[in-house]
């Protein structure tokens, strides 16, 4: 039987269509900024926590985008714990269907942000919701967090922890299919560039190609690095990984390139800091092409999380996945999230929220209604058991 009533799954459906409904787009930092992407939905979310009877504070990203934390001020616990969600989304460029419609069928609720991750955000508010009104007494803090800037690096998170945000312990929304994950990889990506020296293509003798270069380390990258990633695992996440997303060189035909630049993707694992990945690749690539220049830069990179999986608190939460969503054991995932910035500045992470990652990002986005239940009720019995001792213990 699911654990949310009729009125909770009615309230929790029109929460996620109203959240939905709201354009809360982060292409990049640059439109970001501009159209000041949060500030509309911050203020929903403000405005639906106050009316849960918490205090709300602003930390300012840039204008108009804050992050969000919330609490309850008359709680006492020595211990504290967090649910948090980012507000952004990626753009909605091709989509098939209205991208802030909000729309109903087939059990569904349809656009931008309903998987990743509007619905754990609305899991977690009609789950606060509940606890405010059956009056809830926590052994523990509890906060809510919302985010800015995921989307483009985690940067809101950052910015949070910048201004020493700490809590002992924080469930970060992320569809998980309302099961608990415990671990992820982490993340670099990087821009490798190569140069040479222009002349006209018809004289290519009188120049370098720059492109012919890069085609030296595309070379190494296939035959000898991505081999190599295979030699490591990790018994949840599997083997760390590469993938070139761009290469860019050249700036006419008949014009022999002077430079040449791949955008890198590279996907670590925990326990391996993103820039030794950095050092060792490069290292590797001069030592295997020692006739080409190259230099390597970074543009984002965040570690991995492996929460211990005997951790009481990942127990706590552990047990009401089992019991509703039948989950055996903690899982990974290979993709990243704000749980990389929280957990390199040591504050233990896990991910849950409801939802396939599957559909985040897709012209067609999409959340299951009964993937928004599950996960609603998962996280109010957790909540529950808050009342008779520590989440964290």
């Amino acid at each position: 039987m699911p654990r949310l009533n009729f009125n909770q799954q009615n309230e929790v459906m029109e929460l996620l269509q109203a959240l939905v409904k709201i354009n809360s787009v982060n292409d990049n930092d640059e439109q970001g900024n501009r159209d000041q992407s949060e500030k509309e939905i911050s203020g929903f979310i403000e405005k639906y926590l106050v009316g849960l009877g918490m205090t709300v504070t602003r930390h300012p990203f840039s204008p108009g985008r804050d992050n969000l934390v919330a609490h309850w001020a008359h709680q006492e616990g020595e211990k504290s714990i967090a649910l948090q969600s980012h507000m952004d989304t990626v753009g909605v460029a091709n989509m098939s269907i209205n991208p802030f419609g909000g729309g109903i069928l087939d059990g569904k609720v349809w656009g931008r942000g309903s998987c990743d991750t509007k619905g754990s955000m609305a899991a977690f508010l009609i789950a606060l919701s509940a606890a405010k009104k059956k009056n809830y007494q926590f052994k523990d803090k509890i906060y809510f967090v919302a985010t800015v800037a995921e989307e483009t690096g985690c940067k809101g998170a950052e910015a949070l922890i910048a201004e020493e945000f700490k809590v002992d312990g924080i469930v970060v929304g992320e569809p998980t299919m309302s099961r608990l994950v415990t671990a992820h990889k982490g993340t670099m990506w990087a821009e490798l560039s190569t140069t040479g020296t222009s002349c006209h293509a018809s004289l290519p003798h009188l120049g370098k190609n720059a492109i012919y270069g890069m085609g030296k380390a595309l070379s190494f990258i296939t035959n000898d690095y991505l081999p190599s990633l295979e030699k490591q695992s990790h018994p949840l996440l599997g083997n760390p990984t590469l993938s070139v997303g761009t290469v860019n060189g050249g700036t006419a035909t008949n014009i022999v390139p002077s430079s040449c630049k791949l955008s890198l993707d590279f996907r670590v694992l925990p326990g391996t800091k993103p820039e030794a990945i950095l050092d060792d690749f490069l290292t590797r690539l001069r030592t295997a092409v020692p006739d080409e220049e190259f230099e390597i830069n970074t543009m984002h990179g965040h570690g991995g999380v492996d929460t211990p999986a005997d951790s009481p608190w990942v127990q706590n939460l552990l047990g009401p996945c089992q019991k509703r969503a039948g989950q055996e054991g903690p899982e990974g995932v290979n993709y990243f999230a704000d749980s990389g910035a929280f957990n390199g500045a040591g504050i233990p992470c896990v991910l849950f929220g409801p939802g396939d990652i599957a559909q985040a990002h897709t012209k067609d986005e999409f959340l299951d209604l009964d993937q928004l239940y599950l996960a609603g009720g998962i996280v109010l019995d957790w909540l529950e058991a808050g009342c008779e001792k520590s989440l964290l213990s």
